[in-house]
């Protein structure tokens, strides 16, 4: 009530940026869903395998000593709800709210928006600091947002819209997931269903691909169509333009090509979202042409997407982690992100840490 003059939207980006400010100096380590099993089933003895337990008593202490955080993203949320064993899904929220300070990526959406954003401002004000706040806490990793009612007066219906996100700002997210249908958040069937679309048009455009760079071309523009949408909004924005400008063929194509050549050049480490999204689906079409897309490797590539910008390491699974280092992509290079499946030399990174 004491701030009026602060809008919701404004009081979200404080709360952000005071994270982000609270996290430096902490390493950001990414685990995919095989490490956070690995870390629960190895707090509960199931595990007993040496360099498994010395992985996690190292990712335990380091955490601890406000070393490192390891966040979670909306891919770790979706992929925490396929558990249908309610004790093991409460394990392994325990132990990501342990080791994640708390913390999650934004989803892509909002990412790619604050990426776009990032590299406009940087390239009006090549002087100014502009990096994308993409840090929330675990209770908003699938978007934070606030409560609606025009029942109280402007001020008052204000000051419950900041509360109340306040209030959901610090909630563990079990008490999130508790609350929630965990059927309606299962993305296993979807994820496969997409997986089979891509498939069938990948098979469909075989004959046409002429070379990697072509494909990866290709595929730089299909995540530019997905994103110039918001590039529009983001220019409206920054201009001053206002809603009622129409987005015309023309201004439209422009932003395609706008985002398609940010993509393809030096800014292209700057829009890691939708940047790795592309490189690994035209890896996997034009590498791995005869072997079909399944469900998990969306889930992997989501994993990639929100680590690889992000974070300096990236505890992952075998074909990923091939996938991300092979030599037409680099990608763990172009992004300094230590990339890794095997155990030891994820305990190797740990310990470097020391």
């Amino acid at each position: 009530m004491a701030n009026p003059d602060v809008s919701i939207e404004a009081h979200i980006g404080q709360c952000c940026q005071a994270l982000s400010d609270h996290l430096a100096g902490r390493t950001p380590v990414y685990l995919d869903f095989r490490f956070w099993v690995i870390a629960r089933e190895v707090r509960s003895g199931i595990r007993t395998e040496p360099r498994e337990r010395k992985l996690v008593h190292h990712l335990e202490r380091l955490a601890r000593q406000g070393r490192i955080f390891c966040p979670i993203s909306a891919t770790t949320f979706l992929e925490l709800m396929k558990i249908g064993d309610d004790a093991r899904r409460q394990a392994t929220l325990e132990v990501i709210e342990e080791l994640s300070f708390g913390v999650s990526l934004m989803p892509e959406p909002e990412r790619t928006e604050d990426e776009l954003e990032a590299v406009l401002r940087g390239s009006l004000t090549p002087d100014a600091t502009a990096l994308p706040r993409v840090w929330t806490r675990l209770a908003y990793t699938l978007g934070n947002f606030h409560v609606c009612d025009d029942r109280f007066p402007p001020e008052a219906a204000l000051a419950i819209q900041k509360a109340f996100f306040d209030h959901v700002w610090q909630q563990p997210l079990a008490t999130v997931a508790q609350s929630l249908d965990r059927t309606e958040f299962d993305m296993t069937g979807d994820m496969a269903a997409l997986a089979d679309k891509l498939n069938d048009g990948n098979r469909a455009h075989q004959a046409e691909m002429t070379s990697f760079e072509a494909v990866l071309s290709d595929e730089l523009r299909g995540v530019a169509e997905v994103a110039e949408p918001i590039l529009g909004q983001i220019i409206a924005r920054l201009g001053n333009f206002g809603p009622e400008v129409k987005r015309s063929e023309q201004n439209r194509r422009m932003a395609l090509n706008l985002v398609h050549a940010m993509l393809g050049g030096e800014h292209r480490s700057r829009l890691p979202t939708i940047h790795v999204h592309a490189c690994l689906n035209a890896l996997f079409r034009w590498e791995y042409r005869c072997k079909a897309m399944t469900g998990n490797d969306l889930f992997d590539f989501g994993h990639a997407a929100a680590a690889l910008g992000y974070c300096d390491a990236f505890f992952t699974e075998a074909g990923i982690t091939r996938s991300i280092t092979h030599q037409r992509l680099k990608l763990d290079q172009l992004y300094s992100c230590t990339v890794t499946n095997d155990v030891a030399h994820a305990l190797s990174f740990l310990r470097s840490l020391s």
